[in-house]
This record gives structure tokens, C-alpha cells and sequence, in this order.
């Protein structure tokens, strides 16, 4: 998401602005910060009700307030010294426990003031620490983020309501068949077969190795790619257990753009960046229970649009796949349609524009600078 607004950024502004992306994980921050983040994954994959416990949590102001001058502590120092050498002019923060850390990196940079954007991940609800900061602007996904924005107390005046960035590529819209045919025959698939890609985020989470044993030992005429990301150990066990249904085990990409542009369907837990993806490719999305907490709304959402089917057991993923195999049936081009009129495949250009527009409020001439923070 941010890589796509970065993109979107350096293109619109044609050579006029400098853009950085920082991944405050991997500069010099505290060691324990550095534990914590790194936990992240793990915990996720091993124990999502530990995760949603922590999630709700640290929704509260008062540990909201704690985690804050944590990471001020232990964020802080080496992002403020980047802000220094960079003096930027916006600076975008896309991750909900970040704002006031990338407040204070920005606030010593001598005789300049960054604006601060937020970047608000979260489809429907959100977390708390989106408004422990006072931004410049806040960037919404979708119409019920924007009202969760003012039903806690954000002016309409700094909700801009954007969408959620997605790569380039995906905002020319769903592929041809001719197209679709020659990515897959580029990417070691059957250009024939349905393909259904099963995905879990880049921790590769939410019981993938049960949905990929379903769906590999069921015999419909389909071929399933597994998305593992950073998930070990369901590569090593896709890659052992060969089914009747082909099957291809994926390891982590830092792009799945082609893979999207060439599938039909999309299965798996209802991550923010992945649906906006997924549906900006036209797939016919097959959403199971999401991570508590920040996605535990995000299936209702996309259901009630006409993007996706939920499917919370196995006669009911089944009995959904046999019908988006079947020739005729009308279910996969109803799905598929409603997944393209959800999406916001312009979300990354229209970022961009009012990044680009805050920074010519400040700098009347002259190349302005921006930065775009990420986590």
C-alpha cells in the first residue's frame, strides 16, 4: 500500500517531488521495539484470540497513552534524525500505533513545519490509535470508515475519502482472457483451468493449511495457488502433500500482482490491502473469518456489496467453489462484478493528489519535498 502511493506520488508529481519510504522496523530503533514488532507475526499465526486480546486492549486511551510513549522512546530518536536530513514537507503515517511517534520525529526539523497525513488502514471500524494525533488529513478507505472517522469526533473537513492504494498494475482494471492466458502460461499454470488463490497476508495466517486440504482433496476441476508469504511451515507442508486438485505452493513475493491480474477467485481472511487488491483485479472473493479486532468487520463489508460469499465451514466453501466452476452458473461474473464496483482501483492517484495539494499550500515555489512513512 504505501509502495503503491510512493508510485502513485512519483508519478503525478513528474519529477517535482522527492519521495522516501521508511520502514521504522528496519532502522535503528530500540531493541524491545524491535522484539515487539517482530512478535507480530508469530503471534498471529499461533494465537489470533492472544492478538485480538492485545488489539482491544490497546484500544483503550489509557494503554493507548502507555504504548505511545513507548514507542516515542524507542521509535523516535532514529526517525528524527532522518526527518532532519529530508526536511520534509508532508509526511504520511499508514500504521495506527505510529502517529504520535512520527509527530514527534517530525517536530524538531528547524524552521519548517511536515504536515502530518493518516494514512487509515481499517475497512469499516478502527483502532483508536488513528486519532491519538491530530492530522493534517486523514485518508479513509470507505464510506464506513469516514463515518467511523466522525462518529469519533474527526471533522469532515480533514476526511478525505481515497480508498485504499493499490499497485499500478491493478488500476487498468481486471485482465482480458488473452491477457489472463499469457500471464498464466508465464507463471507455470494451466491457462484453462480455474484458479483459485488462497492467501493469508504476508504471515500467510488464517487456518490455511485446513482450507488448502479442503479444497486440495475435494476433486473439483480447479488449480489452487497457495500464497504462504512468511509462513514456513505451511510452504513446507503444501509442497509435501500433493492432492488430487493442482496445487502450487507460493513463497513470500513482495508482489502478488501478477498472480491477481491471472486468477478468477480469491479465498481467505478479509485483510484490508489484500481485498482492495483482490477486488481491484476482479476476483470473486471468498472471505473466512477474519483476524479480531481490526478485520473482524471487514467480510461484512464486502458481502454486503456483492463482492464475496462468506464461507465460515467446509460444505459451504465447497459448495460455493462447485458453482464458481460450474460453466453457466451465474455466481462467478456476479461476484466478479461486484468485486470491480467495490474497488477504488484510483485510490493511489487520488492520494496523491491531495498529498500533492498540501504540499503546494506550503511552497509557493521551489521543488517541494515529501516523505512517505510506513509500517
Amino acid at each position: 500500500m504505501a509502495l503503491a502511493l510512493a508510485q502513485a506520488l512519483r508519478a503525478s508529481a513528474r519529477g517535482q517531488v522527492t519521495v522516501a519510504l521508511d520502514d521504522p522496523t528496519e532502522i535503528a530503533i530500540g531493541r524491545t521495539a524491535r522484539r515487539l514488532f517482530g512478535a507480530y507475526g508469530p503471534l498471529i499465526r499461533t494465537s489470533p484470540a492472544a492478538w485480538g486480546m492485545l488489539f482491544r486492549g490497546f484500544s483503550r486511551p489509557q494503554a493507548v497513552a502507555a504504548l505511545d510513549r513507548f514507542l516515542i522512546r524507542q521509535l523516535a530518536p532514529a526517525m528524527t534524525k532522518r526527518t532532519r536530513l529530508r526536511s520534509p514537507g508532508v509526511v504520511v503515517n499508514c500504521h495506527p500505533l505510529l502517529g504520535n511517534s512520527v509527530r514527534a520525529a517530525t517536530a524538531p526539523v528547524e524552521g519548517a513545519h511536515s504536515k502530518l497525513v493518516t494514512m487509515m488502514t481499517d475497512l469499516v471500524g478502527g483502532h483508536s490509535g488513528w486519532l491519538s494525533t491530530e492530522p493534517d488529513a486523514i485518508f479513509t478507505a470507505t464510506p464506513q470508515a469516514s463515518k467511523w472517522c466522525r462518529e469519533h469526533g474527526v471533522p469532515d473537513s480533514l476526511i478525505r475519502e481515497t480508498g485504499l492504494p493499490v499497485d499500478e498494475r491493478l488500476a487498468l482494471g481486471p485482465a482480458g482472457p488473452a491477457e489472463r492466458s499469457e500471464l498464466r502460461r508465464r507463471l507455470g499454470i494451466d491457462p484453462d483451468r480455474f484458479c483459485l488463490l488462497l492467501g493469508g497476508g504476508a504471515e500467510g495466517v488464517g487456518h490455511l493449511r485446513q482450507l488448502a486440504s479442503w479444497v486440495g482433496s475435494s476433486g473439483l476441476p480447479l488449480q489452487l495457488v497457495v500464497i504462504c508469504g512468511n509462513n514456513v511451515r505451511l510452504l513446507g507442508w503444501v509442497r509435501r502433500h500433493p492432492t488430487p486438485v493442482p496445487t502450487l505452493a507460493l513463497e513470500f513475493e513482495p508482489s502478488l500482482t501478477p498472480w491477481l491480474r491471472a486468477a478468477d477467485a480469491y479465498l481467505g481472511k478479509p485483510g484490508p490491502s489484500t481485498l482492495a487488491e483482490a477486488a481491484a483485479a476482479g476476483l470473486a472473493l471468498l472471505v473466512t473469518q477474519g483476524l479480531p479486532g481490526q478485520e473482524e468487520h471487514n467480510d461484512e463489508a464486502v458481502v454486503s456489496a456483492g463482492a464475496a460469499v462468506q464461507v465460515r465451514h467446509r460444505d459451504e466453501l465447497l459448495g460455493t467453489l462447485s458453482r464458481l466452476c460450474r460453466p453457466g452458473d451465474p455466481l462467478l461474473g456476479t461476484l466478479q462484478r461486484g468485486a470491480v464496483a467495490w474497488s477504488r482501483p484510483a485510490a493511489a492517484g487520488l492520494a496523491a493528489e491531495e498529498i500533492l495539494r498540501l504540499l503546494s499550500e506550503d511552497v509557493p515555489g521551489g521543488p517541494p519535498r515529501a516523505r512517505t512513512a510506513a509500517a
